[in-house]
């Protein structure tokens, strides 16, 4: 199927070409059309073929509107054909991509660097488009008009006395009940309650002022963990690497380059889940995406390092268990960046 993509796509660019020549619109042939025979117009190598060996150059070098056009039709045609070769194998046999890959063979597929980087942007821009709607629906919801009556249907609270109230906890409740804002919280309030919780080591003037912002300001915060995690999602490959390494750090042919590839695949491979349970989630099939996130990435891991690796089944198997449980470590320690950075 992919390879029909690609060969529609050069003959009709080569046709359209063609067609040019043929009625004169490709203009005159240029005067340095020898020179460009025998030396590379990029580098000046002595070609030896249609490309130039040292830097990959076409020998002849068009001038005309409409080898702009014969690119475009390639480009769209290639990059779709690689795709289609890159996505279904990067999902149900990833261990054979990853594996093609490592060994050379490269030129069908969609590398696994901008993959990842094209299926991080992709992920989270759903994630942003169904969080949009659920936040919609839910703002929805509390306007119907049987909860509007439930809330006016309420007895109004008395006003407890201005001296006996409590700092703020009133505030919050009535706030609350009357449909308002909750009260903003003061960094005297934070640090009163981080004492009594025994969270000492968040009590301090640099963590509670930022922690007071975030909490008065919750959809600035959410935008930019929302931002933060997008900009910083490369460093979930290097958190991944060390451990990748002491699981086969007495194999023998195995190096951080072939780690690589398997992570930027397996995270992409994870990007796909991702994206695909916050549309199910939007649909209301929390069922279908509950199943998906909990039982596809421990199958998808096994089957990839299975692949990649040439491993055994209780090889792959118990290598799997130690990725989930790490998957967990690195996630909690890549959030925990994102926050830092973000904050």
């Amino acid at each position: 199927m992919s390879d029909g993509l690609e060969i529609p796509g050069e003959v009709l660019a080569q046709a359209v070409v063609a067609q040019a020549v043929a009625k004169g619109l490709t203009g005159a042939p240029d005067a340095h059309a020898a020179h460009h025979a025998t030396n590379c117009a990029n580098c000046g190598a002595v070609l030896g073929g249609r490309y130039c060996q040292q830097c990959g150059q076409a020998a002849h070098v068009h001038r005309s509107l409409l080898h702009m056009v014969e690119e475009l039709l390639h480009g769209i045609f290639h990059f779709e054909t690689k795709a289609w070769r890159t996505l279904p194998l990067l999902m149900l046999r990833p261990g054979r991509l990853t594996r093609e890959y490592i060994d050379g063979r490269r030129v069908r597929y969609v590398g696994p660097l901008p993959l990842f980087l094209f299926m991080m942007f992709a992920m989270f821009l759903v994630i942003s488009l169904t969080s949009h709607r659920d936040d919609d629906a839910a703002a929805a919801a509390r306007k119907t008009p049987d909860t509007q009556a439930r809330v006016d249907a309420r007895p109004a609270p008395a006003a407890p006395p201005a001296a006996s109230a409590p700092e703020g906890d009133d505030d919050i409740d009535l706030s609350f009940v009357a449909g308002k804002h909750k009260a903003p919280l003061t960094e005297a309030r934070l640090h009163g309650q981080l004492l009594d919780n025994g969270m000492t080591w968040l009590a301090g003037p640099g963590i509670e002022h930022k922690l007071v912002h975030a909490y008065n300001n919750r959809e600035l915060t959410v935008y930019k963990l929302k931002n933060g995690a997008a900009k910083y999602a490369i460093l979930l490959v290097p958190i991944t690497l060390p451990f990748l390494w002491l699981l086969f750090v007495w194999r023998r042919g195995v190096n951080m380059f072939d780690h690589a590839v398997f992570s930027f695949y397996s995270l992409s491979a994870m990007a796909v889940l991702v994206s695909l349970t916050a549309i199910l989630g939007t649909l209301n099939l929390g069922g279908a995406a509950g199943a998906l996130i909990c039982f596809a990435p421990p199958i998808h891991l096994f089957v990839q390092l299975r692949g990649a690796y040439a491993l055994s089944r209780w090889g792959a198997l118990w290598r799997t268990l130690a990725l989930l449980v790490y998957a967990l470590v690195a996630l909690a320690l890549y959030f925990l960046i994102v926050v830092l950075v973000s904050m």
